[in-house]
């Protein structure tokens, strides 16, 4: 079946930064390491109506043609030579018992540990961000009935406070408009 493209990312010059393989609306979505361009004109479709097979080769020859840059060869943003993607594969049972295997014990970052000046970034950048009140709600309705760790009188006195104040703060920004 002749569905298949190659399309490319063009920059503001109209030099591409990445080449890809593609079927449907493979193009103008989201991909996982590369962002789509905002402005849709950049996003171009070098040959359609290809198998699956020719848009492979014709991508691995476009890659070679312009370059990747992780490899200082070119201007691409392509992290591999291109012709390597196939729709529709699916690992085998034997396949996905490997990967399960192989991530055993491996811990995810939920429980991860974050060092005093990753939480004092995390901490400027939300400073003086207002919430609105639906997404205050939002999460009010979800910890309702949910058991949390029992506070003493005075963390909770220190809650309290704080609340006020970033309460008193938002009242006065709004009264400054």
């Amino acid at each position: 079946m002749n569905i298949y493209y190659v399309y490319a990312y063009l920059r503001k010059d109209g030099t591409p930064y990445y080449i890809g393989k593609g079927s449907g609306d493979r193009a103008w979505a989201k991909h996982k390491y590369i962002s789509v361009p905002e402005n849709k004109s950049q996003i171009v479709i070098l040959e359609h109506n290809l198998t699956e097979i020719g848009a492979l080769a014709l991508e691995r020859r476009m890659i070679a043609w312009y370059g990747r840059k992780d490899t200082c060869t070119g201007i691409l943003r392509n992290l591999t030579e291109g012709g390597d993607g196939v729709l529709g594969h699916k690992h085998s049972e034997e396949t996905k018992r490997k990967i399960a295997e192989s991530r055993k014990g491996h811990p995810t970052n939920l429980g991860r540990k974050m060092s005093d000046s990753q939480k004092e970034k995390i901490r400027q950048a939300n400073t003086g961000k207002i919430m609105p009140a639906e997404f205050g709600q939002k999460i009010s309705a979800a910890k309702k009935g949910k058991p949390g760790k029992p506070k003493s009188e005075a963390t909770r006195a220190k809650m309290v406070a704080s609340q006020k104040a970033r309460w008193e703060v938002r009242r006065s920004r709004v009264a400054n408009q």
